[in-house]
């Protein structure tokens, strides 16, 4: 798959080429008859992680509607950068951008006022006060998938594995939509063991491998036997950190990739992926926007009561280690949060809200349906 790199590119637009998604296209009259929609995101279509999640369901929306065309723009991270690409599109006269990174809500706001005829979209996130109508603009949507669900489910699972009772996560970077993934995974593992041990780090980079593979050692050498990854690429230094320490007789460490199935990094060390539905939300969305649908100044929630895509796969070798009634257990809570039984916070909203950093070691486990 070919996608435009950053914005030194601008849509190629020098020689009239575009990249759409696996092929190089000259716009055309029958463009015009298209629904064009730009997706911008940080990693690269084939990471296994958040930017490949999203690109799949690009794909999924176009091969069930030959009227819909995505073109993809990979690493793309800093604010400047998502308001130039933004702007490029837009001129260009695409219907729709969707910006799949939680951070950039400001410059979503900015680029949906400056072009008020082309469809803006900000994922993921939460809508607050200040994000709302009559701050918002009517061609702005905000879409928030509840990637802390999976999180849950998954730290509800390293609960269950870990023989030192010590879990640990290391995340990109600390803001509302990320935090929520770490002490959603910490409020999933306190489900199952109230005094699970729990530690964090920010290692403030999705695609530094040397960076992660060296923070997740660290966190190994202090005993802890799962790390949880909420990054993209970088989580690749995280299997290889497990891989050798599995090697030296550390005895048995896991991993638990975010984002994307990526068991296939390596089955002796991962112990499941927290699947966020990125991929369903992706199609969902752009499906919208195609038949008219996403509404004006409107928010899209997705969580694991209406996404089915959201879930943390217990896979065979790991189902050999737990017992029936550890799998009795999980199966239990992962049906009752979808049933809604187990309500989990979310990050800005509600009487627990789990976008600052620790904060999901302060919630009330039988006021949400833990115990």
């Amino acid at each position: 798959m070919k996608v435009i790199g950053k914005v030194g590119r601008r849509l190629l637009k020098s020689i009239g080429l575009l990249t759409l998604l696996g092929m190089f296209v000259v716009p055309s009259a029958a463009m015009a008859d298209k629904y064009r929609v730009a997706l911008i995101h940080p990693g690269t279509p084939t990471d296994l992680s958040w930017s490949n999640a999203w690109i799949d369901g690009a794909k999924n929306a176009m091969a069930g509607n030959p009227n819909i065309e995505v073109v993809s723009v990979d690493l793309v991270f800093d604010p400047a950068s998502y308001l130039q690409q933004g702007a490029a599109f837009a001129s260009q006269g695409f219907d729709f951008v969707l910006m799949a990174h939680g951070a950039m809500v400001d410059q979503g706001i900015t680029l949906a006022e400056q072009f008020p005829n082309v469809q803006f979209c900000v994922a993921p996130h939460h809508p607050s006060e200040a994000t709302l109508p009559p701050n918002q603009p009517k061609n702005l949507c905000w879409i928030d998938v509840a990637q802390h669900n999976a999180n849950f489910f998954a730290g509800a699972l390293a609960a269950m594995v870990t023989k030192s009772g010590h879990v640990a996560s290391l995340n990109g970077f600390a803001f509302p939509a990320l935090t929520r993934q770490a002490e959603g995974f910490h409020l999933g593992a306190r489900c199952v063991n109230p005094d699970i041990r729990f530690s964090q780090q920010y290692i403030n980079t999705w695609t530094d491998t040397g960076i992660a593979k060296a923070a997740a050692q660290a966190v190994f050498a202090t005993d802890a036997d799962v790390i949880m990854a909420p990054t993209d690429s970088a989580v690749f230094g995280i299997v290889q950190a497990a891989k050798e320490a599995l090697g030296q007789g550390r005895g048995q460490v896991w991993i638990i990739p975010s984002y994307y199935e990526s068991q296939v990094l390596g089955p002796e060390v991962v112990l499941t992926s927290a699947i966020h539905g990125l991929t369903f939300a992706s199609q969902a969305m752009i499906e919208r926007g195609a038949s008219g649908s996403i509404g004006e100044s409107s928010f899209h929630d997705f969580d694991a009561t209406n996404n089915p895509e959201i879930y943390a796969p217990v896979y065979d070798n790991i189902r050999k280690l737990l017992s029936p009634e550890q799998l009795a257990r999980y199966e239990e809570i992962a049906e009752k949060v979808r049933s809604g039984e187990i309500t989990i916070p979310d990050e800005t909203t509600g009487d627990y809200p789990i976008g600052a950093i620790d904060s999901g070691a302060a919630v009330d486990l039988a006021a949400i349906g833990c115990i």
